[in-house]
């Protein structure tokens, strides 16, 4: 049926199903201009893939357009950036991913995978080496053959349930596009953050946190597995799966509402059970709909936007479900928002010792501490990810020792325990041969120096006498630690946390829009996943290679939470946004905001995480595509004059030319200057006394000192009327937190 997809025979029900799916799947009927480009001998193996995102479009500037490429090659963090073609290599490169396919699909196929195992491994080969071969060089030449041929299935395997239930396998049925055959579902994590941060202590939290996350997105996996598994589905149904969210193509089957309402029950009552209500994973459907829907065009080339509109169905119906969460469970009646649902206490056992609010239920086995269910796999899990090989997702009931930690009994299971009746495995090393799909780790650091100085300096480990070894996974405190510098014999500045908020602007509207006139199933997946795989490919490399001392709490999908050494937290968030502005091909439709907040190591996390979303909020509220922190939005460039000038005081300061507490007066005047411009006029006398401060500052300089100051002085403090190019206060902050 594959090979013959493209000349179905007229009376096989089986190659019209594919046919149909192909073409559907373009929203288009798409094959006939490739086939006469062919005919007229034009150098289709040349054509490389058109970057996708360079050409966003929602009307903010003018997007840099096709121009940029990807060449055909195996996906890594360099390949995801878009440049100049170079088409005249694309035939090596064809040959190179053709040698890499056969060499492992044959280390794949010697393993003796389930069905399910089997595709899935497939799929991960495919999305490594097939990312960026054009599915189409003419029609379409931006849409991945991965992209395409996953649409393909999903659609094929719902075209096949469809008919199979209605009993109509005949090519007049198939071809029938105006029956509805389709739905679109969703499942997606509710309550995330509160969940997340839900400590009772301070101890052990970065170790505690980076397993909640990752348990978090392996719930999803796990609910997709049992959703699939109930349905009789592949997983290349499966259409979006990032960021704690994941959209399935269903066939509309008879009884879907009764089975997917079976499904909440299970997910619900699961969920009320370990996460006690501070969790909920969202199950909904949107309506039924014709294969049609899924065509770009309609009658005389008027654009017929049906997936669009479906998707936007999905996307209400979610967010009503979200309204009423644990309806399943409540029997329809729902919990009005998640929060923990009260539960009785072992009087013996008490709270959970991790979350401080959920009955303690398991004994840890190294420190004998006793926690939730969900607390304690999370534990175990946390001193194990960070040096984890792979995972590996067990079906309930297997022999495996392994923390039923997901729902209905499925098991997340370490490295060693993955097999062939394994319901998927997740490598983290990208060499591995076999059948595990490759997925990077999210960066963590780790010690490199045990007797680093400045641990000491900020007393890590000093008041429960913990050691550390190198390797070790860094706690917060070490973290901190790493913002102090060694100078001229001592230590300097102060060991505060940055927490880092990023996300992707207007995402709704690039997805609503930005595709122009051509929304299908495959080209909306690609757009998902090239940013899923920036924050899950990318910035793990960017972390790793230039801020080596950040934790990363959570990125996916479209957005991100970092925790770094203070003074690394504002030059962090700045690369970061160039780097994805790189990424977008220079595209100013596709832009990047930031929230940052700072926090000692040994104080709530959650209030300093609520307070980098304030600055997020207010970045995006001032125009977006800008960065705030102390209560200020700046521009992306803005915000890099202010660090370069936080960067001049500071070498003014410890070259002694500028006292460091000179510095405080600065700011005063930095204060009371803005207060003047925003119309305040008791503050008008600032000048003068500032021109006062500053001539006898200088006065006293040496000329080698004079020659320097002068020109950063007014830099910083500009005249009146003349527009200053840094935000003064903020650089200041900087220079005296770093000079303590």
């Amino acid at each position: 049926m594959a090979v013959r997809h493209h000349a179905p025979r007229h009376d096989d029900a089986g190659d019209w199903i594919l046919a149909e799916a192909d073409r559907l799947a373009f929203g288009l009927e798409r094959k006939q201009r490739d086939e006469e480009a062919e005919a007229k001998g034009l150098p289709l193996r040349e054509v490389e893939l058109a970057a996708l995102l360079p050409a966003l479009d929602i009307g903010h500037g003018v997007p840099a357009g096709p121009a940029r490429r990807h060449p055909a090659e195996e996906l890594s963090p360099g390949a995801l950036l878009p440049r100049a073609g170079s088409p005249g290599d694309q035939p090596r490169r064809y040959g190179l991913l053709w040698d890499a396919w056969l060499r492992r699909y044959v280390g794949i196929a010697r393993h003796g995978l389930s069905p399910r195992r089997l595709e899935q491994a497939i799929l991960g080969l495919s999305e490594r080496l097939l990312w960026a071969v054009p599915s189409s060089t003419v029609d379409q030449p931006d849409v991945s053959l991965h992209d395409h041929a996953r649409a393909v299935a999903a659609i094929a395997a719902c075209l096949a349930a469809w008919h199979r239930a209605h009993g109509a396998f005949d090519v007049a049925a198939v071809k029938d596009r105006a029956a509805p055959k389709f739905r679109l579902a969703a499942l997606d994590l509710s309550g995330i953050q509160n969940a997340l941060f839900r400590l009772a202590g301070r101890g052990g939290a970065s170790r505690i946190l980076r397993a909640r996350s990752f348990l978090m997105g392996q719930t999803v996996e796990a609910a997709l597995h049992l959703l699939l598994d109930r349905l009789d589905l592949p997983f290349s149904t499966v259409l979006i799966h990032a960021g704690g969210k994941a959209e399935l193509l269903l066939p509309d089957l008879p009884d879907l509402p009764a089975r997917l309402e079976e499904m909440r029950e299970v997910l619900d009552r699961w969920m009320v059970e370990h996460w006690q209500g501070d969790l909920a994973l969202i199950l909904a459907a949107g309506p039924a709909f014709a294969a049609g829907e899924f065509l770009r065009k309609g009658k005389a080339g008027e654009v017929a936007e049906g997936y669009r509109r479906q998707r936007d169905s999905l996307a209400q119906a979610l967010e009503e479900a979200k309204l009423r969460p644990f309806s399943a469970w409540r029997g329809g009646g729902g919990h009005v928002g998640t929060g923990v649902i009260p539960a009785p206490f072992d009087q013996a056992d008490g709270a959970c010792a991790t979350c401080g609010v959920r009955p303690a239920v398991r004994q840890g086995a190294l420190d004998r501490q006793r926690r939730c269910h969900v607390c304690d796999a999370a534990h175990a899990l946390g001193q194990a990810l960070p040096k984890a090989e792979g995972h590996a997702l067990l079906a309930a009931g297997s022999g495996a020792d392994a923390p039923a930690a997901l729902p209905s009994g499925i098991k997340l299971a370490p490295w060693p325990a993955r097999g062939p009746e394994a319901l998927s495995v997740t490598s983290a090393v990208a060499e591995e041969a076999g059948s595990a799909v490759y997925r990077p780790f999210a960066h963590v650091p780790r010690i490199t120096d045990p007797e680093d100085r400045r641990y000491r300096h900020a007393g890590v480990g000093a008041e429960d006498g913990e050691t550390f070894a190198r390797g070790d996974l860094m706690t917060f405190g070490h973290i901190g630690a790493e913002a102090l510098e060694e100078w001229d014999g001592g230590i300097l500045g102060r060991d505060l946390l940055g927490i880092v908020k990023a996300d992707v602007d207007r995402l709704g509207a690039i997805f609503a829009r930005g595709l122009g006139t051509d929304r299908s199933p495959a080209r909306v997946a690609q757009l998902s996943r090239l940013l899923d795989a920036y924050f899950g490919e990318r910035l793990p490399r960017l972390l790793h290679q230039e801020f080596p001392a950040t934790y990363t709490v959570y990125a996916g999908g479209d957005d991100l939470l970092l925790v770094a050494p203070w003074r690394f937290a504002l030059p962090l968030a700045h690369r970061l946004r160039e780097d994805f502005g790189a990424f977008a091909g220079g595209n100013p439709n596709l832009t990047l905001s930031a929230g940052v907040a700072f926090v000692h190591p040994k104080q709530p996390l959650a209030l300093a995480v609520a307070e980098a979303e304030e600055a997020l909020s207010a970045a995006k509220a001032d125009g977006r595509n800008r960065c705030g922190v102390f209560g200020r939005t700046l521009p992306w460039e803005r915000l890099k004059t202010t660090l370069d000038l936080a960067d001049r005081l500071t070498a003014a300061v410890r070259a002694g030319h500028l006292p460091p507490t000179f510095l405080h007066g600065m700011a005063w005047f930095a204060a009371r200057r803005a207060r003047a411009e925003a119309g305040e006029t008791r503050a008008a006398d600032w000048n003068a006394k500032w021109r006062y401060q500053e001539a006898r500052l200088l006065d006293r300089a040496k000329p080698e000192a004079r020659a320097e100051l002068e020109p950063l002085l007014s830099a910083a403090l500009p005249p009146p009327r003349q527009a200053a190019e840094a935000e003064a206060e903020i650089a200041i902050t900087i220079a005296s937190w770093r000079n303590r």
